[in-house]
Formats: C-alpha cells, sequence, structure tokens
C-alpha cells in the first residue's frame, strides 16, 4: 500500500514538475523567425520546451512551425485584449493586415464572441494549415 501510495506522489510530482507554463513577453527582444524586433506583445507569440524562443506574431510563428514540423513545445499566442499568453489551440485567430508593413498576420483572441465582432475567426489548427500550404507553395 505505501509502495502504491508512494508511485501515486511520485507521478503527480513528475506531472507538475513536467507542466510547461510560458514566459512573459518584453518589447524590443528579436524574433526568432524573422530577426525583426518585437514591438506590439499584444501579438506575439512563443514556444517552451527547454528554453523559451520568441516570435514577432502569430502568423510568424505558424510559418516557422510549417518549415519545422519536427518542432514538439509547446505553442503560446498573446491574447490581444489582456496581454496575457495562452495555449494557441485557445485562440480565435482573426485575419488582418500590417498597416506600417502590409504585411498579413493574425490578431488572437481568447474569447471567441470577442473576435466574432470582427471578421471571421479561425482556429490555430486552420492557422497552421495555411502556413504549412504556403511553404509547400513555395
Amino acid at each position: 500500500m505505501l509502495m502504491r501510495a508512494t508511485g501515486v506522489a511520485l507521478a503527480l510530482v513528475m506531472t507538475a514538475c513536467s507542466s510547461v507554463t510560458p514566459v512573459p513577453l518584453r518589447g524590443g527582444e528579436v524574433c526568432y523567425r524573422c530577426r525583426r524586433l518585437i514591438l506590439d506583445t499584444r501579438v506575439a507569440a512563443q514556444t517552451v520546451g527547454t528554453l523559451a524562443t520568441n516570435f514577432r506574431t502569430a502568423g510568424c510563428l505558424a510559418k516557422y512551425l510549417a518549415a519545422h514540423p519536427e518542432e514538439t513545445n509547446a505553442v503560446f499566442v498573446t491574447d490581444y485584449e489582456s496581454g496575457k499568453l495562452m495555449p494557441a489551440s485557445s485562440g480565435a485567430f482573426v485575419p488582418t493586415t500590417d498597416p506600417n508593413t502590409g504585411e498579413e498576420d493574425f490578431v488572437v483572441y481568447r474569447k471567441n464572441a470577442a473576435a466574432a465582432k470582427q471578421t471571421p475567426a479561425l482556429t490555430w489548427a486552420e492557422v497552421l494549415d495555411q502556413a504549412k500550404a504556403a511553404t509547400s507553395a513555395n
């Protein structure tokens, strides 16, 4: 009985230690993929494995993952309204165009209701599929 309790306790500790949490993003950091400055952390993204890797936008992260399918790190995006990182699978991705560069990208919302006020929102899987299609077309 003691061995079983010890085994359960050990499993719980290992699970708790293996949970992945994002690291706070700061403006002025450099995007891992495009090497441009992260100016607006409300649209930034991050992968977390052994180290945290920051990306300028969710679209930039999707392009990176499309080119590196072996990547298995946890993926986080920033909720535009709160500025907090969340799992990418929890986001509603609204297509947008950067007024400064003309690049197409995404603004991400935690709540689908906020995204519904905009244009139709995509899921993270759909964003990745678009990036993979663009990568294979090149």
